[in-house]
């Protein structure tokens, strides 16, 4: 099996350093590609358009790919963690089987998302009932750009998510991180009309949001494509067949393991465009604001994120190889890095809060706004870190169901907190019920999983294999 990491042997920190730095990085990589696109969008004021609308616009198109992800990982998770088994039980005709069924899946939810993307978009953006033309204009352009290369967003995900049930994320960040120096190169030509590099000026197309939603749907064909090019030499990881491995019993295994995760995404999605529609009633700069805000968010959610992906490939590998033991040490090693890494993100947020909307936006009131919202979610931060590391040792269980149905409920309970809380302090109110949200399902989530620890140890597997299936 030369193309997996065996994560079932080894020194457990360096094996889990091996996985979640690649993904890590990964996450580091698309968190710079919405910055890099936040960052020039920002500099639009030089074409004579407001900055501000031109985020809102992308942050009220940005919820349509985030629910696309809902659909992604329907056939990402259940492929990676079906393959991730069968790499621990050293079997290479399952992972191929697998791999392949999750590339056909993939492909039909990729045709999905795209007509409904492009010819829904004017239906889906009046769900905002926006009140300003020009927000309601660049939402359009985006989503309407972004849903034609709805097939290389899918298919760029499935063929990471076979590498990370291999153990083998660091092909995942080489390949990722080559559309984000595309995109980079791209965006401000595309999106500016004139760009000031190095005291030499060049010229750009000048296209605005439009531009961004272009650079960025050319970079992930690109990645797409080095994808293709990797699959057909000789350091392919599995075999691509989709004829001759097509099975539907596979298609429903991976179906039924990743759909909990997959609805998870979708009813988050719902509940934050909910959030969304709540928040640009305070107005556009709010909105843009909880869209940039949450990006820059991401230096807590790329760090758990990696782990959560190398948890899911080292538990599902021990778990496949009955090494119940290690995944017990597995999880509790990963804690021991990620509580003090949310703690210090807690106080990064918190203190300079000003300093990081500031990079981005220099109204004074976008600055106030910006530096309350990033204060509120700094508190929320470290049990975000626990609820993504969890559920990823959860996932590499096959328990998806256990973190899905947590997050689900405790993302509901944002509407009805966030109204009330509205109802007393603004918009504020609304960003507290999403803090606290976050507090409740990290604590839970983790408390649940210590059960299972505990079980699972003592019992041999057999807890976790006697429950229902999921």
């Amino acid at each position: 099996m030369r193309d997996k990491i065996d994560l079932t042997k080894g020194n457990i920190l360096q094996k889990l350093l091996l996985v979640a730095i690649p993904t890590l990085l990964t996450s580091l990589v698309q968190m710079s590609y919405n910055l890099t696109d936040m960052f020039w969008l920002g500099k639009v004021g030089s074409m004579g358009l407001d900055p501000e609308e031109a985020i809102a616009g992308v942050g009220t198109a940005g919820f349509f790919p985030w629910f696309g992800f809902g659909l992604i990982f329907l056939a990402k998770i259940g492929t990676s963690v079906k393959v991730s088994h069968s790499a621990g039980a050293s079997n290479q005709k399952e992972i191929e089987k697998y791999a392949n069924n999750g590339m056909i899946l993939m492909f039909a939810l990729a045709v999905l998302y795209t007509l409904l993307g492009f010819f829904g978009k004017d239906v889906y953006v009046s769900l905002f009932q926006s009140d300003n033309a020009n927000v309601v204009l660049y939402a359009t352009q985006y989503l309407g750009i972004v849903s034609l290369f709805g097939t290389a967003y899918f298919m760029v995900n499935v063929f990471n998510g076979i590498y990370d049930g291999l153990g083998k994320t660091i092909n995942t960040f080489y390949i990722t991180a080559s559309g984000l120096v595309l995109n980079i190169i791209l965006d401000p030509f595309f999106i500016l009309e004139k760009i000031t590099i190095f005291n030499m000026t060049f010229e750009g197309l000048g296209m605005g949001v439009k531009g961004a939603a272009l650079a960025t749907g050319i970079a992930q064909s690109f990645i797409l494509l080095t994808y293709a090019a990797v699959y057909m030499s000789k350091y392919r990881p599995v075999k691509i067949s989709v004829f001759k491995y097509f099975d539907m019993k596979y298609i429903k295994t991976i179906v039924r393991v990743g759909l909990p995760v997959g609805i998870q995404s979708m009813i988050f999605t719902t509940i934050s465009m909910v959030i969304g529609i709540m928040v640009i009633s305070f107005g556009d700069t709010e909105m843009a604001i909880q869209r940039l805000g949450s990006q820059i968010e991401a230096l807590a959610w790329m760090i758990a994120s990696g782990f959560q992906v190398a948890l899911a490939s080292f538990v599902g590998q021990n778990y496949g190889a009955r090494n119940f033991e290690r995944v017990k040490q597995g999880y509790i090693t990963s804690m021991k890095l990620l509580i003090p890494y949310g703690i210090i993100i807690n106080v990064i947020l918190f203190v300079f809060a000003r300093q990081l909307i500031d990079i981005f936006l220099d109204d004074p009131e976008a600055l106030r706004i910006g530096k309350m919202y990033l204060e509120i979610l700094s508190v929320s931060q470290l049990f975000m870190i626990l609820e993504l590391g969890t559920a990823g040792a959860f996932n590499g269980l096959g328990k998806t169901k256990i973190p899905s149905v947590v997050g689900v409920l405790g993302n509901a309970l944002r509407i009805p907190l966030g109204y009330l809380f509205s109802l007393g302090i603004g918009v504020a109110g609304i960003w507290w019920a999403v803090s606290l949200s976050s507090v409740i399902k990290g604590t839970v989530l983790t408390a649940w999983f210590v059960f299972y620890l505990v079980r699972i140890t003592r019992q041999g597997g057999n807890f976790v294999e006697n429950e229902a299936t999921v």
